[in-house]
């Protein structure tokens, strides 16, 4: 379960989706019954403080074959998930009844997503002035709060979109932590964390393009061309393409050892922009 420095008296209530559904009330875990309570939870806990429409929730539990007695089945779905909650101390009013659906009351419950997301943001903000150990220390510390692939336990297929998403989410914070460390002159550190990476997404260009560079700075030229070798044969054999015009640039630039990728020394401020620089996706 996740954890983050607000008082448990103002927010009671704690959901984890970065993972397996997780639920507590304090320090206390608490056990959600039934399938499709987990699932109605799951989808409020991805909206906090937004009103879900019943007819939404139906859709992401029965996607597009719902029973005649959907509707009444999510009534009791709520106030089952009520129950649990406030049989664990926590308070009833943590899921709202509204006109058109219902909504997670964000004052009183706190969810991984959003600390995970205010994290990435201050981590951007930190970047922008400069204070890049900070940023990297935010990023790293937002990553802690995934215990897996988002959740992994459930099974709905009308959460299927919303899990892709966060999963998407994470690679693209994943490759920002990757990219502050090589500004930072991290290269041969994080070369073990790029080389998960490019295995984890491997159709990834940019991925590949920060590991050919952490290489090559690394003083491993022939590793960072055998990498470009690897994912253009990759890409031709999955998707029958050729690599794109930032990927390829990259590969020439270190074939010819060009001066514009010389490893630069560990600084708190972002490197110049060149034409040279890894593509982004």
């Amino acid at each position: 379960m996740f954890t983050d420095d607000r008082d448990d008296t103002s927010r009671p209530v704690r959901i984890a989706v970065l993972g397996p559904l997780e639920v507590g009330v304090g320090p206390k875990p608490v056990t959600v019954p039934g399938h499709r309570q987990r699932g109605i939870l799951a989808t409020l806990a991805l909206q906090p403080g937004r009103i879900v429409a019943t007819d939404h929730l139906i859709e992401a539990v029965w996607y597009d074959k719902p029973p005649r007695t959907a509707m009444g089945q999510v009534q009791t779905g709520i106030w089952m998930l009520r129950t649990a909650l406030v049989n664990a101390g926590g308070p009833a009013e943590a899921v709202q009844s509204c006109a058109t659906g219902y909504r997670l009351n964000s004052e009183l419950c706190s969810v991984d997503v959003t600390s995970y997301r205010t994290k990435i943001a201050d981590a951007r903000a930190m970047q922008r002035r400069g204070r890049l150990d900070e940023a990297v220390r935010l990023v790293r510390s937002a990553h802690e709060l995934w215990r897996g692939p988002a959740l992994v336990d459930i099974t709905h297929r009308g959460l299927r979109g919303w899990a892709a998403r966060l999963e998407e989410e994470h690679a693209v914070a994943l490759q920002y932590r990757a990219s502050l460390e090589l500004q930072l002159g991290r290269h041969e550190e994080v070369i073990p964390d790029l080389l998960e990476l490019v295995d984890h997404y491997p159709m990834r260009e940019s991925l590949h393009a920060d590991l050919m560079l952490a290489l090559y700075r690394s003083g491993r030229q022939a590793d960072a061309l055998k990498v470009f070798h690897d994912v253009r044969q990759a890409l031709a054999e999955e998707l029958g393409i050729d690599p794109g015009p930032g990927l390829r640039t990259l590969a020439q630039a270190i074939l010819r050892q060009d001066s514009r990728l010389a490893p630069r020394p560990a600084t708190n401020q972002p490197p110049p922009h060149t034409a040279l620089s890894a593509p982004r996706s």
